[in-house]
């Protein structure tokens, strides 16, 4: 697809309980960075489930969803640190979605 759209990646991610404090520090010091450094790259949102679960979400703001279908921008270091963060990993889901329709949030203000 190449029609230059807005879009987000979205990346679902199980861990043990044990490796989610690594796995955020790798988010936030080091992949979280690499990844806003590449133009296309907006914003990063991370969730952790609402039950207390090791389960974690990923939110990449894309100002064009193609640039998350590229080819790794990654150094050769990064992608290594990548597969041993990964190699912890129990389930996860890597998917591109693109925007088509933006709806801005009623005013909280009535007129009149």
């Amino acid at each position: 697809m190449t029609d230059h759209r807005p879009g987000i990646l979205v990346v679902s991610v199980e861990v043990d309980e044990k490796d989610a404090d690594e796995l955020d520090r790798w988010y936030r010091e080091e992949h979280g960075p690499e990844k806003l450094a590449i133009p296309g790259y907006a914003s990063l949102r991370r969730f952790r489930a609402y039950d207390g679960s090791a389960r974690f979400l990923a939110i990449y703001e894309l100002t064009d969803a193609e640039v998350a279908m590229r080819p790794g921008d990654a150094s050769t270091e990064s992608v290594e640190r990548m597969r041993q963060i990964m190699a912890n990993w129990k389930n996860w889901e890597r998917s591109v979605w693109i925007e088509i329709e933006a709806v801005p949030a009623p005013s909280l203000q009535q007129s009149g």
